[in-house]
């Protein structure tokens, strides 16, 4: 690996994939403030979008600062670079339909009343612990 490829920092594109559509919100809501008055639900719905894109940027940004440099971080690289194990990941799980079912019933409660958004996440909790234990039990044990 090179030297400039070491003082290089890694997740530089995914930081700047997220920093742009921060950037662009904020502009956007500050135009959109201007033009309707300061109307508080659109203002702080259009900050609260540009806060998310921001938080996702500083996440990456303080990731990037840890990790090294990765094979697809370099423009010359070749595919063979980045060959090898990447991870571990199952063929099939269901517990992110368990969990989006979570998520409707709790959105649903809101709605309908409070007995049902407590059924919702005691089948959010339930999604959660079988979506962490799930690899802990049964044909992908390990």
């Amino acid at each position: 690996m090179a030297k400039k490829e070491r003082e290089q920092k890694a997740l530089v594109i995914e930081t700047v994939f997220f920093a742009t559509p921060g950037t662009f919100f904020v502009l956007v809501s500050i135009a959109y403030a201007f033009v309707t008055d300061a109307e508080p639900i659109g203002t702080m719905a259009l900050v609260g979008l540009a806060f998310m894109f921001f938080f996702v940027t500083g996440y990456l940004w303080l990731t990037s600062r840890r990790v090294d440099f990765r094979a697809s971080d370099n423009e010359e690289g070749e595919i063979a670079e980045g060959a090898g194990e990447v991870g571990e990941f199952n063929p099939h799980s269901w517990w992110p339909l368990v969990a989006g079912i979570a998520a409707t019933v709790v959105a649903g409660g809101f709605a309908v009343g409070w007995w049902l958004f407590g059924i919702g996440i005691v089948i959010g909790i339930i999604a959660v612990v079988g979506y962490a234990f799930e690899n802990n039990r049964g044909v992908y044990a390990h």
